[in-house]
């Protein structure tokens, strides 16, 4: 079969004249192994079965246009004999480019989704994944093992996958072997829903996906183009990359616009009013925090130790119970006990902010007695929920008798579901609360794939989904409190959710580590914080790893994030959220000194690690080794952490942060020489580079 050759600075691609990647081939290295297929699409028929068809199903004709693109037109399925396919490829200085186009879908069939343009990885190397932030993965098959295995997205199925827009944040991967990188990503401006994903193939292979939903459009064009580069270097360059493109299409907000709290960087601190620090259980008042304002003390003894303001960031608040969407109000113990305490936090300097758990419908708590089913058969709210193909019914998250509740999750362009999602918000701000994580357990903001055909909506997931949940975070915007997530906003909704509970403790049970591309990519236009470390406990040891607290708060300070702890019934840092109160506590001394020190470099240097611009270093470390213990395995990482940073004016800095409660020597190695330095315990110095 006659091949195709493009050549342009990432090397040169051939693709089969079947539309099949052959080789993308850099200085002589061979990137890529031969795909299996040029693209699969997914059809939807009438009974809601998925039927999956690949480009081997259709006989192909290659073109070869006089410009040097290529079209590869792809028809004549044997059972449906008016479906066509069409690639298009093109080359410019940069990227290989590709799109896709579907006709023909018979009227009794829902086009759901296409993947095209599958790079297959030969063995070895590490991916760059940006799920949770971040995570670099070296052993790709390592997922298998656990309940977050590769599967086609869908409708919901307990694991979120690679879902997009939302706990996957950005619609790129990076590959990354031998000194070269791979870059595979949607440049689609429209955000339309996706997996980003990669898939065991063979014994030994990985495919990448982007899994594209097609909205029900007919003919289907993608309207964008999969882009492919490669060069010298590693997953920091694929999110310069990225960034260079999602900074030359609209929808990022103006850089440096924060809300004023986070400019006076105050340590968020975590905890439930009632509860054993679970979810699940009895839900005793804890007297360290209930009613609100016996909690005052305790804030203000951390503000002491940290020299720094502080927002109270409650849990288990709710009047109606503990996790039980969408209704929060009126606030556990009444709304003049909650306004009591957020007046008293003002005057002392410190913020508010509550917990909530999203756009979920709670029929039952499996907690406390807490019941909606009769009113919600009474108003026939069955019916504003999401479906599934076979119009299931179910939800994504926190489901079950184990769990925190039984429900639903709710159809976010359902005018019903809206209305009350923003009286929800609206009722926030009846009260002086400064922040609101409203969308807990939307992670990244995700609105998750609905398939009813009663709805008005498309009957299958597509870009209509950003753009209704879009329309709902515009409407919950209030000028007094902000709005955020779980996990950094995904990238079509960074404007309106303007600070988030990031989620790099989900990291570790991927065959990885957190890496901060998140930050690298939309840190000038976006400030979180380190999150509430839910389940580190289950990935972490911390009996063999009892710095591992202190090297997590010096990641978030070293990427550029608040910091935040989680407390325990006594007003004490714990490990994170839902770890045992039982087990022993983290060293409270060194944590308290390392956020002291930490927070106090932040505050002097906002041109870095509020308004700065991740770099790539161009210098290395050398500094001794720290093992951090994981149930998965042993990592073994730098004892000093370093980023590297571009200010407004144009000045670079390196940030080191030492962790450890010893002194460390660190020698930086550039073009220009060696620079041997020694860090003291538990802070963080920034140098000009």
């Amino acid at each position: 079969m006659s091949e195709f050759l493009l050549h342009n600075r990432s090397g040169t691609l051939t693709v089969a004249g079947n539309g099949r990647i052959v080789s993308l081939e850099k200085d002589g290295y061979e990137l890529l192994h031969p795909s299996l297929t040029a693209f699969t699409i997914g059809l939807r028929d009438e009974n809601g079965d998925l039927l999956i068809l690949d480009s081997r199903d259709f006989k192909v004709r290659p073109e070869n246009a006089p410009d040097g693109n290529i079209t590869v037109c792809f028809s004549g399925h044997q059972r449906f004999p008016e479906l066509a396919v069409e690639l298009n490829i093109r080359a410019d200085e940069t990227f290989f480019y590709f799109n896709a186009a579907v006709d023909g879908v018979p009227e009794n069939h829902l086009p759901e989704w296409i993947d095209p343009v599958q790079p297959l990885l030969p063995p070895g190397g590490k991916l760059f994944w940006p799920r949770t932030e971040g995570i670099l993965i070296d052993d790709l098959r390592f997922r298998e093992k656990t309940h977050n295995k590769y599967h086609i997205a869908g409708f919901l199925d307990g694991s979120e996958g690679g879902y997009y827009p939302g706990v996957c944040q950005m619609q790129f991967m990076t590959w990354q072997r031998d000194g070269f990188y791979l870059y595979f990503a949607a440049h689609d401006p429209l955000h339309g829903t996706k997996a980003v994903e990669f898939a065991p193939e063979g014994e030994n292979l990985t495919r990448l996906s982007l899994q594209t939903f097609c909205g029900d459009q007919r003919p289907y064009r993608s309207g964008f183009d999969y882009v492919i580069a490669a060069g010298k270097g590693d997953w920091m360059d694929g999110c310069a990359i990225y960034r260079q493109w999602a900074e030359s299409v609209p929808g990022l907000p103006p850089k440096g616009e924060f809300p004023e709290m986070l400019r006076h960087s105050p340590l968020v601190l975590i905890y439930p009013v009632r509860g054993s620090g679970t979810d699940t259980g009895d839900m005793p008042d804890i007297e360290c925090f209930f009613p609100y304002s016996n909690a005052l003390d305790t804030v203000d003894d951390y503000a002491e130790k940290t020299a720094g303001c502080q927002l109270a960031l409650l849990m288990h608040w709710e009047g109606t119970a503990p996790w039980a969407p969408p209704y929060v109000w009126p606030p556990y113990g009444g709304e003049k006990m909650l306004h009591d305490y957020a007046d008293a936090l003002h005057r002392h300097g410190h913020y508010l902010g509550v917990y909530c758990s999203g756009t979920a419908w709670t029929q039952k708590s499996s907690i406390t007695d807490y019941n909606m089913e009769k009113y919600c058969a009474e108003n026939d709210l069955h019916r504003e929920m999401i479906r599934g193909p076979h119009h299931e019914i179910n939800a994504v998250i926190c489901n079950g008798e184990d769990s925190q509740r039984i429900g639903y999750d709710m159809c976010i362009s359902r005018q019903w579901v809206k209305e009350t999602v923003v009286n929800e918000v609206k009722k926030l701000t009846t009260l002086p609360i400064d922040y609101a994580q409203f969308f807990d357990q939307n992670l990244g903001g995700a609105f998750h794939p609905c398939y009813s055909r009663e709805h008005g909506h498309p009957g299958c997931p597509g870009k209509w989904q950003t753009d209704e949940m879009k329309d709902l975070l515009r409407q919950c915007i209030h000028e007094n409190m902000i709005i955020g997530a779980e996990a950094a906003a995904a990238h079509p909704y960074i404007e309106y959710l303007k600070f988030n509970d990031l989620r790099a403790s989900f990291a570790w049970n991927f065959g990885g580590v957190p890496v901060p591309g998140y930050e690298f990519v939309f840190h000038e236009y976006i400030c979180n914080f380190q999150g509430n470390q839910c389940g580190i406990s289950y990935h972490i040891d911390s009996d063999r790893s009892p710095e591992s607290l202190l090297y997590r708060l010096a990641y978030a300070f070293t990427g550029g994030n608040l910091l935040s702890v989680t407390l325990d019934k006594h007003g004490k840092i714990h490990w994170g959220w839902v770890a045992p109160w039982e087990m022993d506590r983290p060293d409270q001394d060194s944590a308290v000194t390392l956020i002291r020190n930490l927070n106090k470099v932040r505050r002097e240097n906002p041109e870095v690690l509020l308004y700065g611009r991740m770099l790539k270093p161009d210098y290395s470390i050398e500094c001794d080794k720290y093992t951090l213990h994981t149930f998965y395995g042993d990592r073994e990482m730098d004892a000093v952490l370093n980023s590297c940073w571009e200010t407004p004016d144009g000045c670079r800095k390196i940030v080191l942060t030492n962790f450890l409660p010893q002194s460390q020597q660190v020698t930086i190695i550039s073009a220009k020489g060696k620079k041997r330095l020694e860090t003291a315990p538990l802070s963080a110095v920034i140098l000009e580079c």
